[in-house]
């Protein structure tokens, strides 16, 4: 048996592609959280009094809260520092319409974005939209300070949370709509070139606000997520993935490299995109998350082909095994333990947000389940 390793060292070795004393376990991340019901009724579960007040605080977003307090509970190795003001300063309540000129409305228990302020531009008003400043949107001193209180405690993996709730491609989606943005693809190549690379634009000056401050403290760098496939097959075709995806998202990761070489970035794709995962490792990404579990998606065979270059984080799957039994839990733990962790390269997560169907119990069944079957030497 291993010596037991501080959170940090576990996570670290893990991301190095060592085996540590067994599988880091994490939550709450950019792409891995609680959805505020769930929220809510962890707490109670618990027995840990009020909710914190949101860190996005119009709460403009189905998951606004972050609680310490939980992690501590669960027992997890990462925790995570953000600018305060997330998400480009987020929908103030008189207008809902956050800086990307996206509206926003709630919808029963969720928001969703209606209407996209690009639907009908050409590419010259995509060129002169009014595409917002960052400076005016990160919440600095609110990070210094997260950032203060988690260095003084010393013990876990620092996790920046991403610098806005989109990547480029889903982003463009929000401004021009999903339907038009796919046949862009086709008709208008220019257009959506230009709403692309304008996003793109503003993630990377995000990103250099945001290391500014925090880049020489944290390790690892969540950049935004980009969903790129659907449950059977990719939304967009390799070769619009090659030709105008690939040199954003290589682009946005470079803007944290090159603050420092050596801090892990993190990013999140959804769905079957089996077809384009060389190319997501070719742009420099060191954690791929959530490695959703369907049919179309291989999973064992990338692990296989990609163990010394990419380091995998999620995996537990929320349809069946998380909505299901405790024991359905733990066999999906299992299974991604064995799919996964084999040589280090793995951070266990849900495979996406917790949603309000996901009962307490399981989540706790999942932690535990994690440092029950977890420890290295490996034996499933």
């Amino acid at each position: 048996m291993k010596e037991i390793m501080s959170p940090r060292e576990r996570v670290l070795a893990a991301l190095s592609h060592e085996e540590p004393d067994r599988v880091p376990a994490v939550l709450w991340g950019s792409y891995y959280t609680l959805q505020d019901g769930t929220y809510f009724k962890m707490l109670e579960h618990r027995g840990l009094g009020d909710p914190l007040p949101p860190f996005r605080r119009y709460k403009h977003r189905n998951s606004n809260y972050y609680d310490d307090r939980i992690l501590d509970a669960l027992g997890t190795d990462t925790r995570y520092v953000w600018s305060g003001f997330t998400d480009l300063g987020g929908a103030p309540p008189d207008t809902l319409k956050d800086a990307w000129g996206v509206q926003w409305k709630r919808m029963g228990p969720n928001i969703t974005s209606v209407g996209a302020p690009l639907a009908d531009a050409t590419v010259d008003q995509v060129s002169e939209y009014g595409w917002p400043d960052p400076e005016k949107y990160l919440t600095l001193d609110l990070l210094r300070e997260r950032l203060k209180k988690l260095k003084k405690e010393g013990k876990y993996a620092l996790f920046a949370r991403a610098v806005n709730s989109y990547g480029p491609f889903e982003q463009a989606c929000e401004l021009r709509g999903r339907e038009k943005l796919l046949m862009d693809t086709v008709l208008e190549p220019e257009l959506f070139r230009m709403l692309i690379e304008k996003s793109t634009d503003v993630i990377v000056r995000l990103n250099e606000l945001y290391l500014d401050v925090c880049g020489n403290d944290i390790d690892v760098f969540e950049i935004p997520g980009d969903d790129y496939g659907g449950t059977e097959d990719l939304l967009i075709s390799p070769k619009v993935f090659d030709e105008f995806i690939k040199p954003a998202l290589a682009r946005i990761v470079g803007s944290v490299k090159d603050f420092r070489k050596d801090l892990f970035t993190a990013f999140h794709t959804d769905g079957a995109i089996m077809k384009i995962v060389d190319g997501l490792i070719d742009t420099g990404i060191d954690i791929l998350n959530p490695m959703e579990p369907l049919q179309a998606n291989d999973w064992g065979a990338v692990k296989l082909k990609y163990a010394d270059r990419i380091s995998f984080m999620g995996g537990v799957d929320l349809k069946e095994a998380m909505t299901g039994s405790v024991r359905d839990v733990e066999e999906d733990v299992k299974r991604c333990i064995r799919t996964f962790a084999h040589g280090g390269g793995y951070l266990l997560a849900p495979a996406n947000h917790l949603q309000n169907d996901v009962p307490p119990e399981n989540i706790e069944a999942l932690y535990e389940a994690v440092r029950k079957y977890g420890s290295y030497p490996l034996s499933l």
